[in-house]
């Protein structure tokens, strides 16, 4: 572990206890229709995948893999939420907006971009540059999503504050759009991510000098940008026949990314 009280060292032995993992565990305020609050360890809206991380949402035996190749998954972090609905029926749109714990440069790498980020490793998590969220949904057609941001200055939730501190800024900002339309016939999804990190250059070159006893993998060069698209489609099959209670609900799909 990382003990500030030994000079920062990173520590390898291991020591008796445990330690409970959470993913969301927090505190809701309902408020109006439009304007709710929650507080506590939530999940991060970005992406088609993440807040809709469960098998039943998704095709196949595992996680899309672009998408989360390059983002966290589970991204789940500590923060403050505002989130509400407002509209009627073809004009229904629902937002989500966040002040969350940055993600930490030192995960950082050259195979899965920003995704080793995500702080947690430790007892503590850095919170000395927050990241910006933001989410817009248009509901007015059922099962359709739409829409997705964030944003932080990275380089100032490091392990150490001074191995980013001849690089500047460090921003990351991440674009996401997905859109997902399901009937009884057929279900299909589709997204793209675009993200872009500032000073890509300088980080790679401090995460190649971190201590061999971090956790990190130190593999470098870092993209500056990365992006992901894919789209996916399948059919139910049960929806043909008329006993349905006889056949099982059976899904062949096609998968591009």
């Amino acid at each position: 572990e990382l003990e500030n009280s030994e000079n920062g060292e990173y520590e390898t032995e291991v020591e008796k206890g445990g330690e409970v993992a959470l993913e969301q565990f927090h505190i809701t305020r309902l408020i109006l229709p439009a304007f709710n609050v929650r507080v506590g360890h939530v999940i991060v809206p970005v992406g088609l995948t993440n807040t809709h991380h469960e098998p039943i949402n998704f095709f196949g035996t595992s996680r899309p893999e672009g998408e989360t190749s390059i983002l966290p998954s589970t991204w789940h972090e500590t923060g403050i939420e505002f989130y509400g609905t407002f509209g009627h029926r073809y004009s229904r749109f629902s937002y989500q907006a966040l002040v969350v714990a940055g993600l930490n440069p030192n995960g950082f790498d050259r195979d899965t971009w920003v995704a080793g980020g995500k702080q947690g490793l430790f007892e503590t998590d850095n919170f000395t540059s927050p990241a910006y969220v933001g989410r817009l949904n248009y509901e007015g057609v059922p099962g359709l999503r739409i829409g997705g941001y964030y944003c932080a200055d990275a380089a100032r939730n490091a392990d150490k504050k001074q191995t980013y501190s001849s690089i500047g800024d460090a921003q990351v900002r991440i674009f996401t759009g997905d859109a997902q339309y399901r009937n009884r016939y057929f279900i299909a999804r589709g997204n793209v991510v675009y993200g872009n990190l500032e000073n890509s250059a300088g980080i790679s070159a401090a995460n190649g000098r971190l201590s061999n006893k971090s956790p990190y993998s130190r593999l470098t060069p870092i993209a500056k940008n990365a992006v992901s698209y894919a789209a996916e489609a399948g059919l139910n099959i049960q929806a043909f026949f008329n006993n349905k209670k006889k056949v099982p609900v059976i899904y062949p799909f096609a998968r591009y990314e």
